[in-house]
């Protein structure tokens, strides 16, 4: 295999230049991974928004104490992570009525006995009801009120270990799945921007009928295609930062994690993405399908490979096959970053997205190079006359 930097060099200083030109073309790799941001967050239910969410608090406590009013104070505290809890006192029936009638999303009662339990070390109970309108809405009113009763348990209960609480985690930090969306779908947005990228560098050389020049020149072809390559690497990064910009200013706080370890994982996805995308406009030379092809194939690994959806929907034997595939270990390892702020498994995605990285670095330029030397619309003719035959 021959390559020559310089050439390289030449070939990716030449797709920018194009890229500059092309402010349309330019304007959907930006385009795109906005328009789904936006469109994920106006469906995830409306209430993450305004001065916050409407939440009915039933305090059945006939003799507030220290505990009730510290929990009462807690649940009243200003939250930076949305969606921010605003509590209205009312008693039961009020709050039955509003909640069936749907203008209550959230219930949470203070039950009598709370006081005389926690202040007696035995065991009580903060009762939540939640209008299940949908999976995600639920889970994420839920969650605020998880991270309040870690907070009161930190402040007030650290040493009183007998006491639990009906809750499925205790966590100092616990978001909600739109803190920290800005960041997954930027990841969205490299996988869309490098296969895209990528594959318009090839298609608008079959387009322009350049390639046959390009060809028959004395460059290293190897060479012209990492280029190419590496342009679709750089074209990925332009919409992360408007992304998360925009994150930054809707939900009003950072998730855990560090931008080094964000940009070592996304960098190799990039580069797996962009070999991809240089086989994609290789093989189907026309800028019409390498849109939809990125957008569909980086939105299909967002929800599946990311977890946003249960990988039963798509069947038990591509679940297994997900497992090996690097996308998945890039979200494992930043999504657990972005919640917990754990880098446990970080070496092991490392390897794996890396490997595949190195080897379609090294095959993706090979592979187009033969494809591109297959006229296939001449294919497509001989075999129509075949069966005209």
């Amino acid at each position: 295999m021959n390559l020559s930097l310089r050439v390289v060099r030449a070939s990716f200083t030449k797709e920018m230049r194009v890229w500059k030109r092309n402010k349309r073309k330019l304007s959907l790799v930006v385009l795109l991974p906005v328009m789904f941001f936006a469109a994920f967050t106006l469906l995830m239910g409306g209430v993450y928004y305004g001065a916050g969410v409407e939440v009915a608090l039933v305090v059945e406590e006939q003799n507030p104490g220290v505990y009730t009013n510290a929990f009462i104070e807690i649940l009243e505290e200003y939250d930076p992570i949305p969606p921010r809890l605003v509590p209205i006192v009312m008693d039961a029936d009020t709050a039955s009525r509003l909640f069936d009638n749907g203008g209550i999303l959230l219930v949470i009662t203070i039950p009598s006995g709370f006081e005389h339990a926690i202040s007696n070390n035995e065991s009580t109970s903060i009762h939540i009801q939640v209008a299940n309108i949908h999976e995600d809405l639920t889970k994420n009113l839920r969650m605020p009120v998880i991270r309040k009763l870690d907070i009161f348990y930190q402040r007030y209960l650290s040493q009183d270990t007998k006491v639990t609480f009906e809750v499925e985690n205790l966590r100092s930090f616990t978001p909600p799945r739109l803190a920290y969306m800005a960041w997954t779908i930027s990841i969205y947005a490299i996988m869309v921007g490098s296969i895209f990228g990528a594959g318009s560098a090839m298609t608008q050389e079959f387009e322009q009928e350049t390639w046959d020049e390009l060809n028959l020149s004395n460059q290293s072809p190897h060479s012209v295609f990492l280029g190419k390559m590496l342009s679709g690497v750089a074209i990925s990064y332009i919409a992360p930062p408007i992304i998360i910009g925009l994150g930054f200013i809707l939900f009003g706080g950072w998730p855990k994690g560090d931008i080094l370890s964000f940009m070592i994982l996304t960098l190799l996805l990039a580069l797996f993405c962009s070999g991809i995308g240089l086989i994609l406009g290789t093989v189907f030379r026309n800028s019409v399908f390498i849109v939809p092809l990125a957008a569909l194939s980086g939105i299909f690994y967002w929800i599946v490979g990311g977890g946003i959806a249960p990988l039963e929907l798509v069947g038990v034997t591509f679940g297994a096959f997900n497992e090996y595939l690097p996308i998945s270990n890039v979200y494992r390892s930043l999504i657990r970053m972005f919640v917990e702020g754990s880098y446990g498994t970080i070496i092991v995605d490392l390897t794996v997205i890396g490997s595949f990285a190195l080897v379609f670095t090294l095959l993706s330029p090979f592979i187009a190079d033969r494809v591109a030397r297959i006229d296939f619309s001449q294919k497509l003719e001989q075999i129509k006359q075949r069966r005209r035959q």
